[in-house]
């Protein structure tokens, strides 16, 4: 991942201007984008919604959990539970004993 300002000054096509809602795929899925600017290298965009904003994490055999990306960097995500903390210690404490056996 690159910081907007670097990558911008490597920019090599000339950039023109418009406003137009299209849409990107990614894992199967259509997401709405906004796009701000197109040249013939690429397009500067907006995400409608944050793709990585909502998630749902799947950690079989536990099921689903809903969550939200709080944080992210070059390497990790930190996510936040929507299930209430009493049923993810629930689930951490499962989890371990059975690492254990």
């Amino acid at each position: 991942m690159t910081d907007a300002p670097e990558f911008e000054e490597k920019l090599q096509f000339e950039r023109y201007p418009l406003m137009l809602d299209a849409e990107v795929e990614m894992g199967g899925e259509a997401l709405g984008i906004t796009i701000f600017d197109i040249s013939s290298g690429g397009v500067k965009s907006r995400f409608k919604e944050d793709p990585l904003k909502r998630i749902i994490l799947k950690i079989p055999p536990f099921g689903e959990f809903e969550g939200e990306v709080v944080w992210k960097d070059e390497e990790y995500v930190g996510m936040k539970f929507h299930e209430d903390q009493q049923k993810m210690a629930d689930v951490i404490l499962e989890m371990t004993r059975r690492l254990r056996r």
